[in-house]
């Protein structure tokens, strides 16, 4: 194996925390992980004796057991933070002829503070939900833009 190779791992899930999944790993260890990380989820007790950790990972089978996408809950509230996501990027993302940095920084100034005023599980959750938007872009800098929402408001500050 070698660095940048994807790996795959049966865990444990144990409880959401923080808009995280906290996981048993297969040394008994624990850590948290994105919930996009978990995406074939089964009740152990449900699967039947054969099957392997290759029947997980490809074909059928993996079908079969693949984790619905994540909800908030509420689509008004993904809707909306998906489109200020959207928003903010396109901003960040423009040339100061489009849009002046001072511009930019006043427009944000706002919906920054109201972010802040958001207690630490509404932040997490606000964060969740950029980055739910974010992931359903492909691959590029256009991803990499709305990732980065998040850090920009500072919702992410504390983690570690």
């Amino acid at each position: 194996m070698n660095p940048g190779d994807l790996a795959s791992t049966l865990v444990v899930f144990l409880e959401d925390r923080h808009g995280k999944a906290l996981v048993r790993l297969p040394n008994g260890s624990k850590t948290s992980l994105p919930h996009e990380c978990l995406d074939l989820v089964e009740v152990g007790e449900s699967l039947p004796d054969h099957v392997s950790r290759d029947d997980l990972t490809a074909g059928p089978v993996r079908e079969r057991y693949r984790w619905p996408a994540r909800s908030h809950g509420d689509p008004l509230l993904s809707t909306l933070a998906e489109a200020m996501a959207h928003l903010v990027a396109a901003v960040d993302t423009s040339t100061d002829q489009e849009a002046s940095p001072d511009a930019a920084s006043r427009w944000f100034e706002y919906p920054a503070y109201l972010f802040d005023r958001l207690g630490a599980e509404d932040r997490h959750r606000l964060a969740d939900l950029f980055r739910d938007a974010a992931m359903k872009e492909p691959e590029g800098t256009w991803r990499d833009a709305l990732l980065e929402v998040s850090d920009g408001f500072g919702l992410n500050e504390g983690e570690g």
